[in-house]
């Protein structure tokens, strides 16, 4: 395994800027220059001082001077094995800076604001440095750069680029945003240069201080990060996705990668060009290409596991909120099988028309202004519609927090990989420490910008001025943009108010998301309902501390005209009621009794239920005839 005998492979030899000097996979790596001499980095000693010195207390100061003491160590000119020991030391606080980097970005809506987008960003860049660290010694050791060829040190190198690589992914889906230019190419490029070579089935130890944590290959990663851009992260809540890269290397070992298409059916595949900046995309969509460029992956074992899983799975992650450990639920379960099933087909044609809507985001504005007999207490955000391209939206997962006593790292091993590859011992008697698209960033713009004193006013009673919208028979697609516009998630619930009456709204839920620059979002809404009520409910006939049940807010779709074959519905908060009791609703000043018959849908924004109107018995005796009605004209003659 030599440069020598890779030169003229697809993915090692990358044209295209005419250079013959160019590194053979084309990693993406900052230039290095020569260290000053008192460079702390040079000095092993110095360097361990260093992290040992760390305020791990102050996640501000230590995510700086990580920062900033990273950038710089990958902008110097290091001998690869001190490249590689020292980087090993920078992994675990970069993973205990970004746990704790994501409250301000993780579950509290988008757009961001200013800190959350910067936050955000910083997370991206910590990720892309340790990933460029790694790259630098895989493009040394490949091009002959390196003193000496290590095997054992270039799989490692190339197994924690492509973990890293994998952690930018997760970044950028954690913020909906698109892939990167050129990080497709990367990934693809060092799993195909490790397949030539015969080097992706040799397991590499993760070395992060965590026992339960296995050996992992070149190919299970990429067999995951795979399986990630497949599931389309776009359209799943930011729990969901960190959930589904937290399971990951389980559900990879359901699946296999198949050297070349057997002419079966797609289902259940999916391909990706090795020598292309392109994602994986499913097998019916994607032309085909000689044998030898292509990884397809079959996780049709996957499906199967996943349906039996759906059984047994409950419909919120209530019941595991008591040990601490989230669960996998059905509403994720049924995304990820419908994603991983069959290719996103477009089900109804967009149409591009120019026309405005007004909206309000969440069930709470909606039902208060159905409610509303005046001015509508929730200002509507209004929306010009633009056409947008006919593309398909980018494919755009959770770590454990490491647990640290301020001021020290645990030390962990680098594991020593397989004998038959080398014999030396150097590894094993070393103590270690356990975005693309985006401009490299400037430490001081992750600071927290002053509003000088100013109360943020309140972004739901607000008048908001964003863009966009095409329309198709399922749903608009809208752009959110704005400084002060609600913040919205996954599966929240968007009112649409007629344009000839602001008393009746329309129901949409967002399906997915795309986000092109910090205050501007694509959402995709599927259209539910072109007219819904507010009501309350409670349970029937069930008396509380006070004489009636409780009751619950909820928006009722009654469109049950039998041409359009639909059924009444109610949308609640959450999953509050059970199927198959009866319950009191009531819309306006009218009461009836209904039953609940089916849950729709459930998501952690809204529950959607069937329901059926119900008779009770003194319904039954006003309405209608009673037995003997008959006769009445008899009784008086008899």
């Amino acid at each position: 395994m030599t440069a020598k005998d890779d030169t003229n492979r697809g993915p090692q030899a990358i044209p295209g800027d005419g250079t013959s000097a160019r590194p053979l996979l084309g990693l993406q790596i900052p230039k290095q220059s020569a260290p000053k001499a008192d460079n702390l980095l040079l000095d092993p000693k110095e360097t361990e001082a260093w992290f040992e010195s760390l305020p791990m207390a102050n996640i501000g100061e230590t995510a700086r001077q990580i920062y900033s003491t990273l950038v710089e160590f990958n902008r110097i000119e290091l001998p690869d094995l001190l490249r590689t020991k020292t980087v090993e030391k920078f992994r675990p606080p970069v993973e205990y800076i970004t746990s704790n980097l994501q409250k301000h970005y993780i579950d509290v809506g988008l757009p961001l604001s200013t800190k959350g987008s910067k936050t955000a960003a910083l997370a991206r860049e910590l990720q892309k440095e340790l990933a460029s660290s790694y790259k630098i010694v895989v493009e040394r050791m490949i091009s002959g750069a390196s003193t000496g060829f290590d095997r054992r040190l270039l799989i490692i190198a190339l197994h924690r680029a492509l973990y890293y690589l994998g952690q930018m992914l997760l970044q950028h889906a954690l913020v909906y945003s698109g892939w990167p230019e050129g990080m497709w190419r990367e990934i693809n490029s060092i799993y195909a240069y490790a397949s030539q070579n015969n080097i992706h089935h040799v397991p590499v130890k993760a070395d992060d201080g965590r026992h339960n944590n296995a050996s992992s290959t070149i190919e299970d990663l990429f067999k995951e990060l795979m399986l990630f851009a497949s599931s389309t992260p776009h359209r799943l809540r930011q729990s969901h996705a960190r959930l589904l890269f937290a399971h990951l290397d389980e559900w990879a070992r359901y699946t296999t990668i198949l050297a070349e298409d057997d002419g079966g059916t797609s289902l259940g595949r999916f391909n990706v060009d090795l020598w292309a900046d392109s994602s994986p995309m499913h097998n019916s969509l994607r032309t085909p290409v000689p044998g030898k460029r292509i990884a397809i992956l079959d996780v049709r074992e996957l499906l199967k596991r996943l349906r039996t899983d759906f059984e047994q799975a409950p419909w919120d992650s209530r019941t595991g909120s008591q040990d601490n450990k989230a669960v996998i639920t059905r509403p994720l379960l049924r995304l990820l099988i419908m994603a991983w099933s069959r290719p996103p087909d477009r089900r109804f044609v967009r149409t591009k028309l120019n026309f405005d809507l007004r909206v309000v985001a969440g069930l709470h504005a909606i039902y208060g202004n159905l409610q509303s007999d005046g001015d509508v207490p929730y200002a509507t955000t209004r929306t010009s519609v633009f056409s947008l391209d006919e593309t398909d939206s980018p494919e755009a997962g959770a770590k454990r927090k490491v647990r640290w006593t301020s001021g020290s790292l645990e030390n962990v091993s680098l594991a020593p990989l397989d004998s038959d590859l080398t014999t030396d011992s150097l590894f094993n008697e070393t103590q270690l420490t356990a975005g693309y698209g985006v401009p490299a960033s400037r430490l001081e713009e992750f600071g927290e910008p002053s509003n000088d004193g100013q109360a943020p006013s309140d972004p739901e009673h607000a008048t908001h001025a964003v863009k966009t919208v095409n329309e198709s028979a399922g749903g608009y697609c809208i752009r959110w943009r704005g400084d002060g516009i609600p913040r919205v998630k996954i599966g929240e619930l968007i009112g649409v108010e007629s344009p000839s009456d602001r008393s009746t709204y329309g129901l949409g839920v967002i399906r997915w998301m795309k986000q092109f620059d910090p205050v501007s979002l694509d959402l995709g809404l599927e259209v539910i309902s072109t007219r819904c009520d507010a009501g309350d409910v409670r349970e029937h006939r069930k008396t509380g501390p006070r004489g009636k049940a409780p009751s619950f807010k909820c928006l009722v779709i009654n469109d049950t005209d039998s041409a359009s074959n639909a059924t009444a519905s109610l949308i609640m908060s959450t999953m509050s009621l059970q199927t198959g009791v009866d319950l009191t609703l009531n819309v306006g000043a009218q009461e009836q009794t209904i039953r609940l018959t089916k849950l729709v849908e459930f998501s952690s924004a809204f529950a959607r239920y069937h329901f059926e109107t119900v008779k009770t018995d003194d319904k039954q005796s006003e309405g209608g005839e009673r037995p003997g009605d008959e006769f009445n004209d008899l009784w008086g003659n008899l």
